[in-house]
């Protein structure tokens, strides 16, 4: 995870977004080492990146720049 002032947040990577689908801003359901909730893939300091609320750290332990498993699922449900 990178942090950006207050904000922290995943970066992913060009090849994700094409693979994925959905667009350059997908939703997308996130798995982090294991914890599971919706986002949006959104675009900061021009990179596309999934934030990581302060309560998202809270229920999982994390701090920024720990080491992290991220799968990311299109999520086309309305």
């Amino acid at each position: 995870m990178a942090a950006f002032g207050h904000k922290t947040g995943i970066v992913v990577p060009p090849e994700a977004i094409q693979t994925l689908g959905g667009g350059k801003r997908p939703p997308v359901d996130v798995n982090l080492n294991g914890y599971e909730y919706r986002n949006t893939v959104g675009v900061m300091g021009g990179q596309s990146m999934i934030s990581v609320s302060a309560a998202i750290r809270k229920a999982t332990g994390l701090t920024s720049w720990d080491p992290i498993g991220v799968t990311l699922t299109l999520n086309d449900a309305p």
